[in-house]
């Protein structure tokens, strides 16, 4: 009984400090404005500084938010671009729209990341339709009558008519690409 507690002790922290935003030696040594900047650039929200004056506050460091907000500034400018909404669209990151509202390019970036999550909803529909083939090819090597055979490779002749008429409709939406 005293090992599994003593284990949870020691482990106890491990786990919990993979929850913060930055470790007690980074928050020591952090060039806030490159932190900043860096957050910007990857679509971070500017109220992530919120849990690096949480975290390191802990710490007894006081992150510079002057300086992160400068840096912030500018590498939000790199993040909120058309060719970024695009990336963020193909990857479903719908969210990321909200971080680039009131940006310069916002508008860019907000056509490209529709565009790029038009991509990926019909990438998604793909999958499902190529999951559903390989569910009725497998139930069509079952099937033991005419009818119920008949009735499977109907299914999939519809499923593949919906596929062309997918990739075809992929193909104008990746037209849109900046």
């Amino acid at each position: 009984m005293f090992k599994p507690c003593v284990l949870a002790l020691v482990l106890a922290p491990l786990l919990l400090g993979g929850c913060a935003s930055m470790s007690e030696s980074e928050c020591r040594v952090a060039d806030w404005g490159r932190v900043g900047h860096n957050d910007g650039a990857r679509g971070e929200p500017e109220r992530q500084l919120a849990a690096y004056t949480e975290d390191c506050g802990q710490s007894g460091v006081v992150p510079d938010a002057a300086a992160y907000r400068q840096g912030w500034d500018v590498g939000i400018q790199r993040f909120c671009t058309p060719a970024s909404g695009w990336q963020q669209g193909l990857q479903g990151r719908s969210s990321k729209g909200a971080v680039c509202a009131g940006q310069p390019g916002h508008e860019g970036f907000a056509r490209a990341l529709n565009a790029g999550l038009q991509v990926y909803q019909t990438r998604q529909r793909m999958q499902n339709n190529t999951q559903d083939i390989n569910r009725l090819h497998k139930k069509l090597e079952s099937a033991t009558s005419d009818d119920e055979k008949r009735r499977i490779r109907q299914q999939l002749q519809d499923i593949d008519r919906e596929q062309y008429r997918l990739r075809g409709l992929m193909g104008q939406q990746q037209l849109l690409a900046p």
